[in-house]
């Protein structure tokens, strides 16, 4: 207790946490090698990990978005929605157990665990690396699909857009061009909310089941030795990388929408 500072009063022990976590030094009770160290160590992983899992969600989203508006009310807008239903209601967790056992373990397609660094190797990090993309996206996908699918819905029709169309543009232009961008405004609200969950939620058991040797993986280890000064460092850190990721959304909120800019005037 004299050696952790645990016989000081409790103001001081936070003090004195929170500057470590801060300065990056923080102490493990059971002789873990720098925190700092192995959390940047961890972080290209699970940067890896989640924006490939974003850029699978988001296109894959939008893309069948765009289908189901355009064959609105037939047979393809009813199999996207009723597929990204399905989608949605499926844990991250149960779907990545699932294609790791059966695509991983028993058929040896993918490979079971590890990592690659992109530097080292591109194709074998791009093959590591996509089986759990597809685990991850697969459910903020199917919410995608049903948001920017609404947002399309409630454009489609303004006058602006009976303009565009007035003025010869084809359908496709139409929807790609000028509807689309004022669609995707709802999404990038909810994308900055996906990252917080990403970096509190699936990384952690996605990163275990696959073997990545990222931050979900590292504060897994941390919670099995219940080492609480790295697990609250880790808290800290992670909150803000949340918090950088969410103002990097807003910016592309204000990018999309120029009405976001202008500010707010009493009447």
């Amino acid at each position: 207790r004299e050696r952790y500072g645990l016989d000081d009063p409790l103001p001081e022990q936070y003090v004195r946490l929170m500057e470590d976590i801060i300065a990056g030094d923080v102490a493990c009770f059971y002789g873990c090698p720098s925190l700092r160290q192995a959390f940047f160590d961890s972080l290209p992983a699970t940067l890896s990990l989640v924006a490939g899992a974003a850029v699978i969600a988001i296109g894959l989203g939008v893309g069948l978005a765009l289908v189901a508006v355009r064959h609105r009310g037939r047979w393809p807008d009813r199999l996207i929605t009723s597929g990204a239903v399905v989608a949605y209601s499926v844990p991250s967790l149960v779907l990545a157990a699932v294609l790791w056992a059966y695509l991983s373990y028993k058929w040896r397609i993918f490979p079971q665990d590890g990592y690659v660094p992109l530097t080292e190797n591109p194709i074998q990090w791009f093959w590591h690396l996509l089986l759990p993309w597809i685990a991850a996206a697969l459910p903020f996908a199917g919410a995608y699909v049903q948001v920017v699918r609404a947002a399309l819905v409630d454009t489609v029709d303004e006058d602006w857009v009976r303009t565009a169309r007035a003025k010869g543009l084809t359908e496709k232009r139409v929807l790609r061009r000028h509807v689309l961008r004022n669609a995707l405004i709802s999404p990038m609200s909810l994308w900055g909310l996906d990252f917080s969950h990403a970096f509190g939620g699936f990384v952690l058991y996605v990163e275990v089941i696959f073997g990545i040797p990222g931050i979900g993986r590292l504060t897994a280890e941390t919670l099995e030795s219940y080492d609480l000064p790295p697990i609250v460092g880790l808290a800290v850190w992670l909150a803000i990388v949340v918090v950088l990721f969410s103002a990097i959304a807003d910016l592309l909120i204000a990018w999309l929408d120029p009405r976001t800019r202008r500010p707010v005037t009493a009447a």
